[in-house]
């Protein structure tokens, strides 16, 4: 097989198809042309014939269930009726094919953008626990092995080679950002504040906010947008080092004014009129009424018109939270961080999804001029 249709071309046939599988009832199959990479390619057999494949790729699980034929008739069916349905728009579909997606090495686990940074894990061994001869603080093979012990986690620093620092080393950079932070707990509580000079109480907080940053839950990503101005590129960055630093509390501020100065890009970008001082309610209103990427929303537009206006109220909320609650102003009260980062994720996913449904909006108005 060769690359097909290109990939603007075929995001446009692929909406048009969804409609019309949701107008016949075919509920399932217009849910899996939405939800499944497709791509079409180009086919060619022994004898010189041309056709298309709709192609996937799925994991291990879906892959056997199709190759066994144990797939359920209803999945069978909705693939069949996407094939149809593609072939009556212009694009004549002969075959269905999917392979195996192939999955990392599950021997090195991806670290969240929460773990900790390596020059955070040698700040903990070099300048908080201390070591002198490549033992680190006064801990034997033993007691390493016990304080894992003490916490309930299951590790056996035996496993590891070298000498304790560079086992507790190796241990803290693999763990999940929780296990990170039940060691760093476990490291304060027995290597307490004031034990020797080195052991600031500056040292202890910093600690104990990478604790708050490791235990705040997992994140949406920060997004990279294709509308954008240096105000919220550098708002973004911001945020997401303060977030890294200093815990979710801290980047509050910078999300704001990232999904403000965003908001306030797209209306100019689109000739959008909204005043100078117009509030993240008032440009997403604006936003909402006057740009023709919200005239379809698809086939539940009433349901998702109800989420658009939850959305509307999240933002009106965002505006006294980061006024009374984050650290924009010297405010007593700070959002505590599981608080903040629900904040912090509830902003990014609205950069998501309107830097997404603009952009496909672009991507098919494009494709249609040039047909």
């Amino acid at each position: 097989m060769n690359d097909g249709i290109p990939t603007d071309q075929t995001t446009v046939l692929f909406e048009n198809a969804g409609r019309l599988l949701s107008a016949r009832n075919q509920h399932r199959a217009a849910e899996m042309l939405r939800s499944t990479p497709f791509a079409i390619r180009d086919g060619t057999n022994h004898f010189n014939d041309e056709f298309n494949v709709l192609f996937t790729s799925v994991p291990l699980a879906e892959y056997e269930k199709f190759k066994q034929g144990q797939a359920s008739p209803v999945e069978c069916n909705a693939i069949q009726q996407i094939a149809e349905v593609l072939t009556e728009l212009g694009t004549y579909i002969r075959f269905v094919a999917a392979e195996l997606r192939m999955e990392p090495a599950a021997s090195a686990p991806k670290q969240e953008g929460r773990a900790l940074k390596p020059s955070e894990i040698q700040k903990v061994v070099n300048k908080y626990i201390g070591v002198s001869g490549g033992y680190l603080g006064d801990f034997s093979y033993r007691s390493h092995h016990e304080f894992y012990v003490d916490l309930d986690l299951d590790i056996d620093p035996s496993k590891y080679q070298g000498t304790t620092r560079e086992r507790f080393i190796t241990i803290l950079n693999r763990s999940t950002p929780e296990v990170q932070a039940r060691i760093l707990q476990g490291v304060l509580e027995r290597y307490p504040q004031g034990s020797v000079p080195m052991r600031t109480q500056e040292r202890v907080d910093e600690i104990k906010r990478w604790i708050s940053r490791l235990r705040a839950g997992p994140h949406v990503d920060q997004p990279t947008l294709r509308i954008t101005s240096d105000v919220v590129e550098r708002a973004l960055n911001d945020a997401q080092e303060l977030l890294r630093a200093n815990g979710a509390t801290s980047g509050v501020d910078r999300i704001h004014t990232a999904l403000h100065g965003y908001l306030r890009q797209v209306c100019i970008n689109e000739s959008i009129t909204a005043s100078d001082d117009a509030s993240l309610t008032d440009l997403f209103k604006s936003l909402r009424d006057s740009h023709p990427a919200f005239n379809d929303l698809g086939p539940r537009s009433d349901d998702i018109v109800r989420v658009l206006r939850a959305l509307a109220t999240i933002l009106d909320s965002l505006n006294p939270l980061r006024n009374k609650a984050s650290v924009a102003h010297p405010n007593i009260n700070l959002l505590p961080n599981e608080e903040a980062m629900l904040v912090i994720n509830s902003a990014r996913s609205i950069l998501h999804y309107i830097d997404e449904k603009l952009h496909r909006t672009d991507a098919m108005k494009e494709t249609l001029a040039s047909r």
